[in-house]
């Protein structure tokens, strides 16, 4: 059994994306760890106070777990604190601490990916290595792209928390004593540096990806291809899905690329979704 590390915010820009996310990796028979900030006990908007923001208390959140029941989705979301204006770069960095969960289990294999990114297909594994990087090629020379790094459970852990920290502990290491303006913008890339300079010690596999002529991924579609619907193909592994998802026109283009993939699928549950997620916007 494998597993899949992402992560979100509460930010309507990615939070959208999770059910459709669970649904396309346990189509796989891969498991979900989705990371998140723990809720705010109030949120203003609009002048009003809504209580208790995370889980109970937050629609939207409500909407999205009971969504993923109905699909018998698999996924467990574990939570962290982080100052408000640390939230995006906490959530991307807590994907490589996987090995904090203390009920992940060491021989398993998982994979580093986005919130917004659709799979259909099994990211490469190669168990001779203590690392498999697809994509290597798709970053800058000092980074290796979070999708996809893979790797046991163990070395995980080897690797990036030998101390065995929580991972909290181990993102506050990281992050906690680190101030600056524009954090989130000085701050983006931290998890792909971070990764890069730590597999200097590893056994990699690093397997290229680019297709050679612009910054677009072999096999991927990309949102900013506009031509994106004439290049639907079977092959295809993997889908950036465009932003915001619910917006109309960008989920209009989802929903034909996983009715392309999954062809025997009702996307009933999905159009309801969205348009009950479009109502609480």
């Amino acid at each position: 059994m494998a597993k899949v590390i992402i992560s979100t915010t509460y930010s309507d820009t990615y939070l959208y994306f999770l059910p459709i996310t669970v649904f396309c990796w346990n189509k796989l028979n891969v498991d979900v760890i989705c990371f998140m900030p723990s809720g705010r006990t109030t949120i203003k908007k609009d002048g009003n106070v809504l209580q208790g923001v995370y889980p109970d208390g937050n629609k939207k959140m409500y909407l999205i777990n009971e969504t993923i029941k109905k699909n018998k989705g698999n996924l467990s979301i574990h939570c962290f604190s982080a100052p408000e204006h640390k939230e995006a770069t906490y959530s991307q960095l807590s994907r490589v601490f996987v090995s904090g969960i203390d009920v992940v289990d060491e021989d398993e294999v998982a994979f580093c990916s986005d919130i917004d990114m659709a799979n259909f297909k099994l990211p490469p594994f190669d168990s001779n290595f203590d690392f498999t990087v697809l994509g290597s090629d798709l970053t800058p020379d000092t980074q290796y792209p979070v999708c996809y790094v893979s790797a046991t459970i163990l070395n995980w852990r080897k690797y990036f928390n030998p101390s065995g920290l929580t991972y909290q502990a181990a993102m506050d290491k990281h992050l906690g004593h680190i101030e600056c303006e524009g954090f989130r913008g000085n701050y983006w890339s931290f998890e792909q540096e971070l990764i890069f300079n730590t597999l200097q010690n590893a056994e990699c596999k690093l397997l290229p990806r680019s297709n050679g002529q612009n910054q677009f991924a072999q096999n991927r579609y990309d949102r900013d291809d506009q031509f994106i619907l004439d290049r639907l193909n079977p092959d295809t592994i993997d889908f950036h899905m465009h932003r915001p998802g619910y917006e109309e026109k960008n989920f209009e283009i989802i929903l034909t690329i996983l009715k392309y993939h999954f062809p025997d699928e009702s996307f009933d549950w999905l159009i309801s979704y969205t348009n009950a997620y479009r109502e609480l916007l």
